[in-house]
């Protein structure tokens, strides 16, 4: 028979439910669960082995309207307390009275099943006590899977049910946003490069992908464009006035409020006067349109102003902005005179208006051979203007994404994937305020435009929680630090909290999938990535067993100095 009753619930509140199992008995109507805890269940095709109460399997509930579907969260096993009358009756036989164990597995429901085998999420009904209890096959997990998924989508496969593909909604997990969190060597550089790389077998996909381990070029082939970050100009004049006064101003010092009015009146009169600006036929011109101008007139001015010197009564005297710009003037000399900094203050390919289309088309990867992704190395940039080059990146592909849209009353499906995030949109670092910004503003507005964000880290405390708060979907690889618990713990439902205490134990690139992409909190093992990301650990004994060779230090410091691998 493929209807198996295993037990009898006990207990109902809002978010759980409680089984007690029944004692096996061959004979019975209900045979019951074995103290091996495993069954075979008649499927008509020959028995089917299935064990009862993993933690992350599943049982059906008896309902009026069908049954309910509930995912097991944990088991323990309780002794019965012998009733008075019992203990008085044993006594009187010359016996001891022993108290019987029970089995108590408690449960989230997921979900109904109606009477015709329809699957619909969540219910209207709960059951009450002394409701019957059955096991679930896999055909009717896969069959609730196929039927929420909206598709054929899938990274990997049930742990519980190896034979079954997790299948999910691609849609809900792109568009609602995404977090993958595990902590270091738990497979997230393996999760990320088999998602990437099931992505890009769509024949129109727009990925991006922050790379700032250079550990990704190895694990794509000709569908992917890898671009470093060094090689690649982000130039001023694409920043809106916000990104080029963080740059340049301390808000905090007494003249920044007549350093801000006036570098917006010099920034929109540089923009509006470019020879090559009057020429467009743009109506108006305004200090975030990203057209190109010349940053020197600016300093040059700014320069003038701080020591302008204008006629007095008797003699010159100070011009009304003397000394206002002075360490506005040396932080700018400052940022000019870093090399680091040249990719923007220095561009030499995209310093007109017109470039500005070739720079779009290289990020999106749509230059005369299109990419399916795009992942940009950040590693060879220094910590300090790595912020503000993530943050020019995500906000370009914001615009470009509102923009399109405007225009074409369609979306141009764009997924950002921002791997270590808790180093560009950690919530307690000032520095990376404008790169936070720019992600929050994605997290925020991206599904109205089709911009999608996926944040990956190993340290989720740290990232923004505007940012973790607007994600639907979570990944949940393998986490060990109780502070990272309590926290991912404290974006779920409570509902589905307990499912988390499974982190911990995980294997390398097995997580827990949750949220709206999914039909209930699922365990799975991610497909390997083939190939695969440049991310395994280093062997120190079998680098250490190795012949001595001679190091060639010098190849090594004169790449450092150069910042070129």
């Amino acid at each position: 028979m493929s209807i198996y009753k295993i037990g009898k619930v006990i207990g109902v509140s809002g978010d759980k439910i409680d089984v007690s199992l029944i004692d096996y008995n061959a004979d019975g109507e209900a045979p019951g669960v074995p103290e091996t805890m495993a069954v075979n269940i008649d499927t008509g095709s020959g028995p089917f082995p299935l064990i009862i109460g993993q933690p992350g399997s599943f049982i059906k509930v008896s309902i009026p309207t069908g049954t309910l579907l509930c995912l097991i969260t944990d088991i323990q096993m309780k002794e019965n307390s012998v009733s008075v009358s019992e203990t008085k009756e044993a006594i009187s036989d010359g016996q001891f009275p022993i108290a019987s164990p029970k089995r108590i597995v408690s449960a989230i429901p997921i979900g109904t099943i109606d009477l015709s085998g329809k699957f619909e999420r969540g219910t209207d009904i709960l059951p009450t006590i002394n409701s019957d209890v059955y096991a679930v096959l896999p055909k009717t997990i896969e069959d609730v899977y196929k039927s929420y998924a909206e598709g054929d989508f899938s990274i990997g496969r049930l742990s519980l049910i190896p034979e079954q593909d997790a299948k999910f909604n691609l849609d809900a997990f792109l568009t609602r946003h995404a977090a993958i969190l595990g902590q270091t060597g738990c497979g997230k550089s393996w999760t990320v490069a088999s998602f990437m790389q099931k992505l890009s077998t769509f024949k129109k996909s727009t990925i991006v992908l922050f790379d700032l381990h250079n550990e990704y070029k190895s694990a794509f082939g000709d569908d992917i464009d890898y671009i470093n970050a060094s090689d690649i100009e982000l130039p001023y004049w694409l920043m809106n006035c916000e990104e080029l006064l963080g740059l340049m101003v301390d808000r905090a010092e007494s003249h920044a409020p007549n350093q801000i009015a006036k570098f917006k009146e010099l920034l929109q009169t540089a923009k509006e006067m470019h020879p090559e600006n009057t020429t467009m036929g743009i109506p108006k011109i305004t200090v975030d349109t990203p057209v190109y101008f010349d940053f020197n007139s600016i300093v040059n001015e700014f320069a003038r102003l701080d020591i302008e010197m204008i006629p007095g009564a008797t003699k010159p005297k100070q011009g009304p902005l003397y000394g206002q710009f002075t360490r506005l003037l040396m932080r700018l000399e400052s940022r000019l005179n870093d090399k680091r900094y040249d990719l923007i203050f220095h561009p030499k390919t995209y310093n007109t208006s017109a470039s500005m289309e070739h720079l779009f088309r290289k990020i999106l990867g749509e230059e005369s051979k299109p990419k399916k992704a795009v992942v940009i190395d950040i590693s060879p940039i220094p910590f300090d203007v790595r912020t503000s080059v993530i943050s020019l990146l995500m906000r370009c592909l914001f615009d470009f994404a509102y923009w399109y849209k405007r225009i074409n009353k369609a979306s141009y499906p764009i997924a950002v994937f921002c791997d270590e995030a808790h180093i560009y949109l950690n919530e307690r670092e000032p520095s990376t305020l404008p790169a936070r910004e720019s992600a929050e503003r994605i997290a925020k507005e991206g599904r109205k435009y089709g911009i999608s964000l996926t944040v990956i880290s190993q340290r989720p405390r740290e990232v923004s929680a505007t940012i973790l708060s607007q994600c639907n979907t979570f990944l949940c690889l393998r986490i060990t630090n109780p502070d990272d618990q309590s926290y991912v713990k404290s974006l779920l439902p409570e509902s589905i909290k307990g499912i988390i205490n499974m982190v911990s134990t995980l294997r390398r690139g097995e997580g827990i999938l949750l949220g709206d992409s999914i039909m209930m909190p699922t365990r799975i093992r991610i497909t390997p990535p083939n190939p695969k990301p440049t991310s395994d650990d280093t062997s120190f004994s079998k680098e250490w067993s190795k012949d001595h060779e001679e190091v060639d230090l010098n190849t090594v410091l004169n790449s450092w100095r150069r910042q070129d691998a």
